[in-house]
């Protein structure tokens, strides 16, 4: 229903006093002033605000970085309680259990505490990392790694860093083989024990530099993942692969297998020599009594192996002395666990120690005579009727 204002003038007075009083004024509502400018005026603000969004839109959108992951490594590595001679050494363990952290440092320091007491007192910043069990070694991916770029399925960047890669697991194997030739040359009885790398190379630790550290976090990243950690190898480009950067405030990284690995191992050579096609069963008994025997020697002689692989692992990353020389030093430190070792008494702690301050006399002396060339030359001897 349409409302209007009255227009209906009261009479009852004539007063125009009264009139003016009682009769409704009759004023037209006012009108508003409403150019078609003022009117344009909220849909031009509009249109800025909304050109003003997309543009901020389109800002973000080019300049956002992706998140950064998170990082989960760096909180279960810690600093390890090491001390030799009043000295704290800066060397931490990653571990994801605590049996783990602790089979990691009891490990770490029997060989640290050597190193300091013969080689050198500057360890360096070092990382023990432990393997879980169930993880593959790390040897597989830079395996790997090195097939698909003989295949060409790399980028040619990528690929390109094989020889720095393939250089590092040479020098992982030839200590190894070295070891087992040097006791064979000595007519020890290392070589009987038939030590195979392959059969063995889950249990052996392995340092981690150059592009294998960068690959072991790559592979960490994808959680061993065999599928997908292929996938990211063909995939990876030079940026990416330099990104991975959470060792580089370490001197040295180090890689250990899992306590298990070791022992299976063991258990493997044992169960492969029972499974001798001509072994009966009466051999097969008096196998496994020697066996048995020897078990505890097999097992003596790889720890040797693995903690030689973490001392040569770090006076590498610590001292300029060459590789033959690091090699020597190494021999010396595995030679003390090794079946046919002669025992000198004493604890294996002063054992190690004193075969290493041995092998380093007899480096240094090299070295002295290498610097006096003149004092090594024989003299002439004497011409009848001089």
């Amino acid at each position: 229903m349409k409302t209007s204002v009255t227009s209906a003038r009261f009479s009852v007075c004539k007063s125009k006093r009264m009139h003016a009083f009682l009769s409704p004024t009759l004023v037209a509502p006012r009108r508003a002033r409403f150019s078609r400018r003022a009117g344009r005026r909220p849909f031009r603000w509009l249109g800025v605000l909304l050109a003003t969004c997309l543009l901020l839109d389109r800002a973000i959108a080019q300049g956002e970085k992706v998140p950064a992951a998170k990082d989960e490594f760096s909180p279960l590595v810690k600093l390890a309680p090491f001390v030799v001679n009043g000295q704290s050494l800066a060397i931490s363990i990653y571990a994801r259990t605590n049996s783990d952290r602790r089979y990691g440092e009891q490990f770490a320091e029997s060989v640290a505490k050597v190193t300091y007491e013969t080689v050198t007192e500057s360890t360096g910043k070092g990382l023990v990392i432990i393997g879980a069990k169930g993880e593959p070694h790390p040897i597989f991916v830079f395996r790997r790694f090195l097939a698909l770029a003989k295949e060409g399925q790399l980028d040619p960047a990528i690929a390109a860093r094989g020889p720095e890669l393939s250089k590092m697991t040479d020098r992982w194997g030839q200590a190894f083989n070295h070891d087992k030739s040097s006791k064979r040359a000595k007519g020890g009885k290392g070589g009987d024990l038939d030590l195979d790398f392959d059969k063995i190379v889950t249990a052996l630790p392995l340092p981690l530099e150059g592009v294998g550290a960068k690959l072991y976090q790559l592979a960490w990243e994808e959680k061993f993942d065999d599928a997908k950690v292929e996938a990211k190898l063909r995939a990876l480009r030079p940026d990416d692969l330099e990104r991975r950067d959470l060792f580089k405030r370490f001197d040295w990284v180090f890689y250990l297998p899992p306590k298990g690995a070791f022992d299976q191992v063991i258990d493997d050579l044992i169960a492969q020599a029972l499974k001798q096609e001509d072994v009966g069963f009466f051999a097969r008994i008096a196998v496994k009594g020697v066996l048995v025997v020897v078990k505890p020697k097999i097992r003596h002689a790889i720890e040797g192996m693995r903690q030689g692989m973490m001392f040569m692992t770090v006076i590498q990353a610590r001292t300029d002395y060459s590789e033959a020389d690091v090699s020597a030093l190494t021999d010396a430190y595995v030679e003390v666990f090794t079946p046919d070792g002669k025992s000198t008494g004493g604890s294996e702690h002063e054992r190690l120690v004193n075969a290493v301050r041995e092998r380093l006399g007899r480096i240094e002396e090299k070295a002295k005579k290498a610097e006096s060339p003149l004092a090594e030359r024989a003299i002439p001897a004497a011409q009848p009727g001089s």
